[in-house]
Order: structure tokens, then sequence, then C-alpha cells
């Protein structure tokens, strides 16, 4: 089974250096978010991007409710604070839609698993090949810390999540198969911060395999766009994982030139999420991983959300990925001592990827015989 790995690539950042001490976020409910927003709809685009910036949900926004109070904030700088405030929610729970009452049966439960099952042994495979475009929106935050510069001390104050790159990469899905275009890799934008892959079936094949190996049950249900949604929660622990958790880079000591030696942090930990099942369409459409790692540690925390959709190629229409959003926080700060992953002492930095994908096309070429005048007049 293919690994699946969360790649951090630090790039230099460069922000303002104004003063600002960490601030306590306020929390508020979906609801209370909505009166923000329209609230913030009459307001100049960087005010209403102040009042909502700071704000924490504490339940999921789902897709519907986003899109509709992305649409009436006055400009780019809002959306983008909306955005932060709801991929930093993509783990928690929506709010409680549907009674509980109505819970599936033992039967109705495994009949569901089974049909959990065989939709990712068969949509990989029935999937063509393809063509589509990954937009992805790095933001990054700042912690607060001192760091020593060669001129001396620097202190450099907090930043909260800012965006810091955009790219739009095309990603070709051949013989099953997710390959970046390595020409837009090569002379596209650089672009630092959390790096991901693998929606387009390695996930589904790889969360769906490990589950069934390790714990999974019945969560709840869910208010989907259409119809109600089953959501099971699963638990893999690490002997039985394929989640390999990556940081780039770690300075382990010094090569006999007198350079660092660096090197990629890699670690295969247990994860548990949800996944999000419509039993009239029989077909995923939603699925979360976050990784178990120790607080403290040198990564913290690494986790993605992918959510599904029907998208019409070639006259067809397939479930293929909509939209992921992923997070990891990591120790990136210099060293108290000797170099080793024990000594990363320092604040820890959050890094959140918001992706888009669109632009779905079958991947070839098409051709097409035209009748036309063949150059030879007709003779009587």
């Amino acid at each position: 089974m293919r690994k699946f790995a969360v790649l951090m690539l630090l790039a230099a950042l460069a922000s303002p250096l104004w003063a600002k001490d960490e601030p306590i976020a306020e929390k508020v409910t979906v609801l209370q978010l909505e009166a923000r927003v329209a609230a913030a709809r009459g307001q100049a685009d960087a005010d209403a991007a102040q009042q909502l910036s700071g704000l924490e949900l504490t339940e999921r926004l789902s897709a519907v409710r986003f899109a509709r109070m992305n649409d009436g904030l006055p400009g780019e700088k809002a959306r983008q604070a909306l955005l932060i405030v709801a991929d930093s929610a993509t783990f928690l729970d929506p709010p409680a839609e549907i009674s509980a009452s109505s819970l599936p049966d033992a039967a109705a439960t495994r009949q569901m698993l089974t049909a959990i099952v065989n939709y990712v042994n068969t949509t990989v495979r029935q999937l063509p090949n393809l063509i589509a475009t990954r937009n992805t929106t790095s933001f990054e935050d700042r912690p607060q810390e001192d760091v020593q510069e060669p001129t001396g001390i620097v202190s450099y104050s907090y930043l909260p999540l800012h965006v810091v790159a955009k790219s739009s990469v095309q990603v070709t899905y051949r013989d099953r198969q997710e390959v970046a275009d390595e020409k837009t890799l090569k002379h596209g934008p650089k672009i630092g911060g959390l790096a991901t892959s693998g929606e387009f079936g390695p996930i589904l094949s790889m969360v769906v395999g490990d589950a069934l190996k390790g714990k999974i049950t019945w969560s709840r249900w869910e208010q989907g766009a259409d119809s109600k949604e089953a959501v099971f929660h699963y638990t893999v622990p690490g002997d039985k994982s394929h989640y390999n958790v990556q940081f780039c880079c770690v300075s382990d000591g010094f090569n006999s030139d007198g350079t660092a030696n660096v090197r990629v942090f890699s670690e295969r930990v247990g994860y548990h999420g949800d996944i999000a099942f419509d039993p009239a369409a029989g077909s995923i459409l939603r699925i979360t991983m976050e990784a178990e790692l120790p607080s403290g540690d040198l990564v913290s925390r690494a986790g993605i959300a992918v959510e599904y959709s029907p998208v019409e190629i070639g006259g067809m229409t397939y479930i293929c990925p909509a939209k992921s959003a992923s997070v990891l926080r990591a120790n990136i700060a210099h060293h108290t001592g000797a170099y080793s992953r024990s000594n990363y002492k320092g604040a820890a930095k959050t890094f959140l990827n918001d992706v888009v994908f669109d632009q779905y096309r079958r991947f070839g070429t098409e051709s097409r015989i035209v009748a036309g005048d063949s150059g030879e007049s007709n003779k009587p």
C-alpha cells in the first residue's frame, strides 16, 4: 500500500515586525460567526478582516454556509480572514442538525461499512486518466521569540496566520497515480510551508485499509448539501499505520567539512479521523486524518481533511477531490545547545494550507476527421 506523507518545506519568511502579543481567540459558534459576517458586509475590506480575525469556531463550518458567507464579504482580506477561521475548524464536528434518535441498527451499520469498502475498491479503478489544477493558498503564523542574528539578538513579535504564498499546479492522475506537473514545479512560483498530495485515491485507500486493521465505529449523522451523510470514526495504532509525518529539516550535528548535517524528520504515527459516507449515492464525500503526536514534540500536530464532490469529465460524472485543508504545527526555533532533535525548545509554528481543485478534464488527446475539399474538380 502506498505510504502517504505530509511534507514540510521551509522557505524564508519575510514578515512585518510590528509589536503584537499573541491574542486570546474569541470562541464563536457557526450562528455567531454568521452574525459577525453579516455585520462586516457594510464595512471596508480591512475593517471587515479585522472583525473576523481572532475568531475561533467551536464547530465546523459547512461548504454551503461558507460559500454563502464568503459571497457577501467586501474584499480579498475579509475573505482570507474567513477562510482561516473556517479551515482552522476543519477537524471539529458540525452543529448538531439531525436527531441522534435516528441511529442505524447493527445490520444497517455493517451494510454501510461494506459499501464504503466496495466504494474504495472500485472508485480508484474507475476514475479515468485526468488532469486538474490544484490551487493552493498557504498560511503561516510567526511565534514570538528572540533569535540570535549576526548583528545580535532580534526579538520577533507574534504574527497570526496570514497568506505567505499562492500557487496553481497542474496535477495528472494517470494509471492510478497522482503526478504534479514537473515543469510547473520547476519553473513556477516557489511556495514554502506545508505541501500535501494523495487526494486522488491514495488517501482513501490507505485510510480505509488502515481503519479496518484498527478500529472503526459509528459516529453520527450529518446534514450534507443534498442529503444526510453517515459519519464513521476510526483510530489506527502506530504499528498498523501507513501515515508518515515528515518535516524538513532537522540539523543533526556537523559534516566533516564543517557544514550542518541536515536531514528530514520522518516518523510513522498512529492517527484517527472521520469518514463521511452518502448512503443514497454510495460515495465517500469527506475524510479526515489527524496524527497522534506528543504535545511539545518537534512536530506536535499534523492532519488533513479532503472533501469530494461530483465532477463532469468527458460527459461522465465522477466523484473527485474538491477541496482539502491541512495543518502542521512544528518547532522551528533555533537550538538551545548541541544539534539534536531534543534541543528544539522554542515556540512552535503553525502552517495551514487551503487547496481547491478545478479545471478537470480528461488526460490525452482528441482527434476528429472532417470531410473537406479534395482539391480535385469534377469533370463532366
